[in-house]
């Protein structure tokens, strides 16, 4: 044991040494590749952003190309301000000689500037008239929003490629800092954005402002390279020194293509030092804490180990003791299928169907009484021994009848080797008994079920033939009952108008008569033919209500379909003339007589000519037309309203089917109308197309 202590104290410190050597290099990797990852992440934020700018700019551009009027450029600049908050803090637009024609805040041409006059915007607006594509501007600070500022170019083209404008806007320099912030939070990186065409700084992550004047924009600027660390794709990190603190540095550079600038992620080689120091102050603690616990152990383990061989044999006992208080067969066996270790249950149940005396050292299936099963415990053993741990359900004869096990083989591991078979077996004998009566039971229920389900099935399908004979007796009483109301209600008022009517009529024949014994009738005639038009046109529409409120179901009357249509309009006429439908009748000169129930055709003509009042949405026409071919009558009504699709007219004479808001139909309307139609031998066929108008035509028989 002393021999180990001392073969395990060299080991730990060769490990030490070799964890010191991989930490340097496994830092250096880390922080390689960290850089190398963090530059691509920021390098593919800003090529993103730098591409949506383009397109939102060059869009905006081109809107602004479109605008002749100054004011109403700025007014669309300070919208896109608006749009773009906290992201533009400028927008405006040059013409090709550099003069600034729009700008936020200004709109007086001769105080905007030129760009090729200053030396702060000369350089990059020369180079976007040289690009196709978006140039960064030189920061500067921008007086009028009193910040830094990173102005962008978009050149307006032409489609013969010819510049005509400048989109010239500019980005809030702070915001970015932020975001750059936000890419390297709790890492002492300093990210560099430097102009490739001018090699100039763009930005400088972390910086305070009194430094910008002296850095950005500054020219001929540098990397001191020492060593190349790392090349992964379009990233490359070297060691060098900072061109503007001197420190020694380690920097990942990336080139941004479409706006050719080089995005340079660094840190200072002292943070690399800090690191793997403070890696290795770990490893040396381990180092020393494992030194203590090692000799610390040797002394334990010299003093506990007869007590531990102790404590086995003990723990060896308890579980001979456990496996033989279960009522379930355990057994261990080897590679070779010999018995190692078995229960008491176990050597019971091979006594009882095998009559076979388990012993330590032999091979239950040389001895087996049922050679039918050796087959299948063959196979099973062979399966665990090539390491597949499963469960199966044994079925073995007993002297009482069929005996059912759950076993489980699990395979015994000695390192990566298979060396030997657990065998666990539940007796589930009297659970598989009582799952069969159960089966059986279930059955028997199933077929009552089965029975008693078409009993039911039979008896709902009489009902429901009955429910709906029910339905549509009940439908066709109510129709019946709302009608007979409907033609007594009619009849009782056209016989009340009447007589008024008379005594308005009568009275003034008598005036007439008086006034003409005084010679002063003619003065007054104009009076009384207001008094009797308006008698003739009341008598009209009582005359029209009572045929429509006719009662009986006599389909033995002569109908002229003529005087029905006219009789329809007299009493929808004020209907229509509220709307403005102008109503046109080209009756066919030869009148047909239906034979048939008056009543029920005028309440089938003023269903169709109310449905198209009602479907007219303001003004428009309806035309009414007859036509005698051979023994029949075609009628045809068509108006201008807003039509009906295929589905509904497949649906328009189903009962309570309607298309008009809640409350404003009933929908029984042309289902009533079919039926009388057809009740009269006839038909009823409609054309429509929504937003072109419905056409009916109903076709009678005469007589």
């Amino acid at each position: 044991m002393r021999r180990i202590f001392f073969l395990l104290i060299i080991s730990m410190t060769t490990l030490a040494g070799a964890a010191f050597l991989y930490i340097l290099d496994d830092a250096k990797k880390d922080r390689v590749n960290d850089l190398t990852n963090t530059a691509k992440v920021i390098e593919s934020y800003y090529e993103l952003s730098f591409h949506q700018w383009e397109l939102s700019l060059l869009s905006l551009g081109n809107r602004f190309v479109e605008i002749d009027d100054p004011q109403e450029r700025l007014d669309y600049a300070n919208r896109a301000i608006e749009v773009y908050e906290n992201e533009l803090l400028a927008f405006g637009l040059s013409n090709p000689q550099g003069q600034v024609i729009t700008f936020t805040g200004r709109l007086v041409n001769d105080s905007l500037p030129n760009l090729r006059r200053s030396k702060k915007t000369r350089r990059s607006f020369e180079s976007a008239l040289k690009n196709k594509g978006l140039t960064l501007g030189e920061c500067y600070y921008f007086d009028n929003v009193s910040d830094w500022i990173l102005p962008i170019r978009v050149p307006i083209r032409e489609e013969n490629g010819e510049i005509v404008a400048v989109n010239t806007s500019a980005i809030d320099y702070s915001r970015m800092m932020d975001e750059l912030g936000q890419f390297v939070a709790g890492t002492d990186y300093q990210i560099h954005l430097i102009n490739n065409e001018f090699n100039t700084t763009q930005i400088l992550y972390p910086m305070d402002k009194e430094k910008y004047d002296g850095i950005l924009g500054a020219d001929d600027l540098t990397y001191t390279k020492l060593d190349t660390l790392g090349v992964e794709g379009d990233a490359f990190v070297i060691s060098a020194i900072h061109p503007f603190s001197q420190d020694d540095v380690i920097c990942a550079s990336i080139l941004i293509d479409n706006v050719d600038h080089s995005l340079i992620v660094s840190i200072q080689k002292s943070a690399l030092i800090y690191e793997v120091l403070n890696r290795f102050k770990f490893v040396f603690i381990v180092y020393l804490l494992l030194a203590i616990a090692s000799v610390l152990l040797y002394k334990y383990l010299k003093r506990n180990l007869e007590r531990s061989i102790i404590t086995l044999r003990t723990e060896r006992a308890n579980l001979k003791s456990i496996i033989e208080s279960t009522s379930d067969l355990i057994g261990l066996f080897d590679r070779n299928r010999k018995l190692v270790e078995f229960n008491r249950a176990f050597r019971i149940s091979a006594k009882l169907t095998d009559d076979m005396t388990l012993r330590k050292g032999m091979d239950i299936l040389e001895e087996i009484k049922y050679k039918e099963k050796l087959e299948q415990f063959t196979e099973l053993f062979d399966r665990a021994l090539n390491g597949d741990k499963f469960q199966v359900e044994i079925v073995y004869p007993g002297p009482k009848g069929e005996l059912f096990f759950k076993a489980t083989y699990n395979p015994v591991y000695s390192g990566d080797q298979v060396v030997g078979v657990t065998f666990f077996a539940e007796d589930i004998t009297e659970i598989r008994n009582y799952q069969k009566q159960l089966e059986e039971l279930n059955a028997e229920l199933e077929n009552k079920v089965q029975e008693r389900t078409k009993e039911l099935k039979a008896k709902n399908k009489e009902l429901k033939v009955g429910y709906e004979k029910l339905q549509s007796t009940q439908q066709q009483l109510i129709r019946a009952e709302k009608m007979a109301s409907l033609g007594i209600l009619s009849a009782g008022i056209g016989h009340e108008i009447n007589n008024p009517l008379n005594f308005i009529k009568h009275g003034a024949i008598a005036l007439r008569e008086r006034l003409e014994a005084d010679n002063h009738a003619d003065e007054l005639n104009p009076y009384f033919h207001a008094i009797e038009e308006g008698v003739r046109r009341a008598s009209q529409i009582v005359h029209g209500l009572s045929h429509f409120s006719r009662a009986g179901d006599a389909m033995d009357e002569s109908c002229d379909i003529h005087d029905i249509i006219q009789n329809t309009l007299t009493l929808l006429r004020s209907r229509l003339r509220d709307k403005e439908i102008e109503v046109k009748t080209k009756f066919n000169a030869e009148r047909k007589i239906i034979v048939g129930n008056e009543g029920k055709l005028h309440q089938v003509f003023t269903n169709i000519i109310a449905n198209a009042e009602q479907a007219i949405e303001e003004t428009g026409k309806i035309k009414i037309s007859t036509k005698n071919i051979e023994d029949t009558i075609r009628i045809k009504i068509k108006d201008t309203g807003v039509g009906m699709n295929k589905k509904e007219i497949d649906q328009m004479t189903d009962p309570f089917f309607t298309t008009k808001e809640p409350g404003e139909g009933t929908g029984l309307g042309l289902f009533i109308t079919q039926m009388i139609i057809d009740e009269h031998g006839g038909s009823l066929d409609v054309k429509s197309k929504k937003r072109e108008g419905t056409t009916f035509i109903i076709t009678l028989k005469c007589t």
